[in-house]
């Protein structure tokens, strides 16, 4: 058995908290203890909390960094945890020195983001120092990580993965009766960085959008007011409805004849793989570790970031082609089922922490006294 100390600073919910909750009841069901750090009050303590792992209240505030240092020794000094994962950026620094003080035999970093590290002294040592291993969720990442100066030995690539059995796939092609417009559909946080403003414009590039389309945009941000006005702007209120955060996305996935994701920046995306698990066609931008899931012409279109007319030329083209976009969602599923399922994922980390203690110096719990 493991004990794990994982460690999320986030106040909202992102593709990288619900990548983390996937893996967490997977652990504690193959054996392992396992505790979360993480904001008071957030939509990450109560999901974890009810899938039982034991939770440790820690306010990440910017202006108090050292009160969240102490909590999170205090912390560990409790939990005697064998592991410390970083899940968010922000508690690294204070987390590894903690880790360092209470005797934990190894600290590793779950990197979900494709951003370029910046290339300062204190990204250099959050990163390098006192860290065993760096996971990486994709190729894309990895690539990132080293082009930032993390040697490739402390780097490690684990494919995020999903439940298949929680998203039963299309079994036909979807036709929609004559006037009835096509759902092209998106889940997404509303950050500049998904690239939804490329969207809205490749909608007004669209011949009868207004009669052929409607556009649903689930998810909440920052960028939400400024898409509405975009919007309003084009002339297509008509054809967006914007779904606000959801719990359950998957239900509105469901309704979609497409999904769409114009990302700027992605990681390895969450939504992506919930949309090929239902057997969803995807059309998105040739970035980050989109490549990595969707093979272009076998389960998705890929079309360069921030160009709206060959994104408007895909959902077009897609969209009036059923047989087309049925088969694609069928081997986006099909590969899902073979490269990115949720079992393999947790596996793969069992086995890559194990791996980590087994070359780790034992110690002793006096440390923690």
């Amino acid at each position: 058995m493991i004990t794990f100390l994982f460690i999320d600073s986030e106040r909202v919910w992102r593709g990288g908290q619900d990548q983390l909750l996937t893996l967490l009841p997977g652990l504690i069901q193959r054996g392992h203890d396992v505790h979360l750090a993480c904001h008071p009050r957030t939509l990450l303590e109560a999901r974890a909390h009810a899938a039982g792992v034991k939770i440790h209240r820690v306010a990440f505030r910017k202006l108090a960094a050292f009160v969240a240092f102490l909590r999170l020794l205090f912390t560990m000094r409790r939990v005697r945890p064998d592991i410390v994962a970083f899940n968010t950026p922000r508690p690294i620094l204070p987390g590894t020195l903690a880790s360092k003080l209470a005797g934990v035999r190894a600290q590793i970093i779950f990197r979900r983001v494709n951003f370029p590290l910046r290339k300062n002294p204190v990204t250099r040592l959050k990163y390098c120092w006192g860290i065993d291993c760096i996971v990486a969720i994709s190729e894309s990442i990895r690539s990132q990580l080293q082009a930032g100066g993390v040697p490739a030995s402390r780097i490690r690539t684990v494919y995020e993965g999903i439940n298949v059995s929680l998203y039963p796939p299309r079994q036909k092609p979807v036709w929609r009766r004559p006037g009835e417009p096509r759902l092209i559909g998106t889940v997404a946080h509303l950050s500049a960085e998904k690239g939804l403003f490329y969207l809205v414009e490749a909608a007004a590039r669209i011949p009868d959008v207004k009669s052929r389309m409607r556009f649903v945009i689930v998810g909440e941000g920052r960028c939400r007011a400024a898409l509405e006005e975009q919007v309003e702007v084009r002339g297509l209120r008509k054809c967006f409805y914007f779904a606000g955060f959801q719990t359950a996305p998957s239900e509105y996935l469901r309704q979609f004849d497409l999904f769409v994701l114009p990302s700027l920046s992605e990681g390895l995306s969450s939504a992506i793989l919930s949309a090929m698990a239902l057997a969803l066609p995807v059309i998105a931008t040739d970035v980050g570790g989109i490549p990595e899931l969707v093979r272009n012409g076998e389960n998705g279109i890929l079309v360069p970031a921030a160009d709206p007319l060959a994104l408007a030329e895909a959902i077009s083209r897609l969209a009036d082609d059923p047989e087309r976009a049925f088969r694609m969602g069928q081997k986006g599923r099909q590969r899902v089922e073979e490269e990115f399922t949720l079992e393999r994922k947790i596996v793969e980390t069992e086995q890559l922490c194990a791996s980590l203690l087994q070359d780790a110096t034992p110690v002793s719990r006096a440390t923690y006294a």
